[in-house]
């Protein structure tokens, strides 16, 4: 292979000839791939099945073999491609790679790019910075218009959420990615272009002048009139069916816990810690779960910064430990060894203790099922919807023995 002036690879008219049949032979099917890798004794045997099993169904935006056709730009060689996580994993002869297509303007990758780039500087050097093409851009259009991207990945293991061992470490990589976040925040300023979209309609909802309003007390304050009109909606509906039974039955009691929640986050306790989140720029993962965290050779690696936000980083710890607790039934235990293990490497304030409480106290998973529910469309609800929402209110007095404890020992 001959190379150009810039010095990037340039095919022979006998390898272009070959072009076709070499993408072919590196996208294979899916089945195939997962039967070669099974075959594999390495961390990448397990990882790979499960990107190539999951978000399948959302590669349907067109990406295929004429896709690759874009990786020419980039001064890596391609061994064999495997669909997952919402793209292709490229597995090249500079590690593992992860190719996606655009769907969002481009500043909002710009923006994600600028704060994996910092925390990598920083020192936190286990996260999915963008790789940038031959001509120095992170964004690489093919003939048709379309945008592609590539991002470093990682081989591994998603956190188990039944292991506590890596339940712990997945909090102690949070307390160390939020004290380089501190660092970042002091010379970074902004929040997604859709967390700014997201922040305004909040404020709209909310009826509360900005000025001395935080992010997170808009939301929760919004998730709360959104469960009221839910329920004025199934109070109307005169057939209601066996969900919206089940639903209307208890509506009213987690409405309750919603907006004594709210009235814990409105008060003045709070208003010190999230006014200077606010004014500092504290940054936030925003999406910080199980999924989003891949043990590999020893490392963490935390990915997915696309929905970084301003905000008070206890919110991020509260994220991930309520979708673990849920799936604990809501264990004190492992609630308080989740805390004891980010509280070693990122003291908690019993300020940021209560907030955290008080945060707990907010129904999230039931606003979230009649959320989903009321946005969708009503004449057929799914089966798993109707096993969600019957989780919920099954898990419910457990929920209220966790927030007793909880708030006896914090608040």
């Amino acid at each position: 292979m001959a190379r150009g002036s810039s010095g990037i690879k340039m095919p022979t008219e006998f390898e272009e000839a070959l072009n076709q049949s070499f993408f072919k032979r590196l996208f294979v099917s899916e089945r195939k791939q997962i039967a070669m890798i099974a075959d594999e004794k390495s961390p990448a045997r397990i990882s790979h099945r499960i990107f190539a099993t999951r978000s399948l169904r959302n590669v349907g935006n067109g990406m295929n073999e004429k896709s690759l056709e874009v990786l020419k730009q980039y001064d890596f060689e391609v061994n064999r491609v495997l669909r997952g996580r919402g793209g292709m994993i490229l597995n090249t002869d500079r590690g593992v790679k992860l190719f996606l297509e655009c769907v969002k303007s481009d500043k909002y990758y710009e923006r994600e790019n600028d704060i994996t780039r910092r925390v990598a500087d920083s020192g936190f050097l286990w996260v999915d910075t963008y790789v940038q093409n031959s001509s120095g851009e992170i964004l690489t259009p093919d003939e048709d218009g379309r945008r592609f991207y590539v991002k470093d990945w990682y081989e591994g293991k998603e956190c188990n959420v039944r292991d506590l061992k890596d339940l712990c470490r997945a909090v102690q990589t949070l307390a160390q990615l939020h004290l380089v976040l501190l660092e970042v925040a002091g010379e970074f300023s902004g929040t997604t272009e859709e967390q700014n979209e997201k922040d305004v309609k909040a404020k709209a909802l909310s009826g509360i002048e900005a000025g001395g309003e935080t992010q997170l007390r808009l939301m929760y304050t919004r998730h709360m009139k959104e469960l009221k009109l839910t329920g004025n909606y199934l109070k109307n509906k005169k057939k209601k069916s066996e969900f919206e039974q089940l639903a209307y039955k208890n509506i009213g009691s987690f409405f309750s816990e919603a907006e004594k929640a709210v009235q814990l986050l409105a008060g003045p306790q709070f208003q010190e810690r999230l006014s200077y989140a606010k004014k500092t720029g504290e940054l936030c993962h925003g999406s910080y779960n199980y999924h989003n965290i891949i043990f590999s050779n020893g490392n963490t690696a935390v990915t997915n910064f696309d929905k970084y936000k301003n905000e008070c980083q206890i919110s991020d710890l509260y994220q991930f430990m309520r979708k673990i607790l849920e799936k604990y039934d809501w264990d004190i235990q492992t609630a308080y060894k989740m805390m004891e293990e980010y509280d070693k490497i990122k003291p908690v304030s019993d300020t940021e203790r209560a907030l955290l409480a008080a945060l707990f106290a907010f129904p999230e998973k039931f606003w979230k099922v009649m959320n989903y529910y009321f946005n969708s469309n009503k004449a057929w609800i799914p089966p798993k919807t109707k096993e969600k929402l019957e989780k919920v209110v099954a898990q419910e007095d457990a929920r209220e023995q966790f927030l007793q404890m909880l708030f006896h020992f914090t608040v």
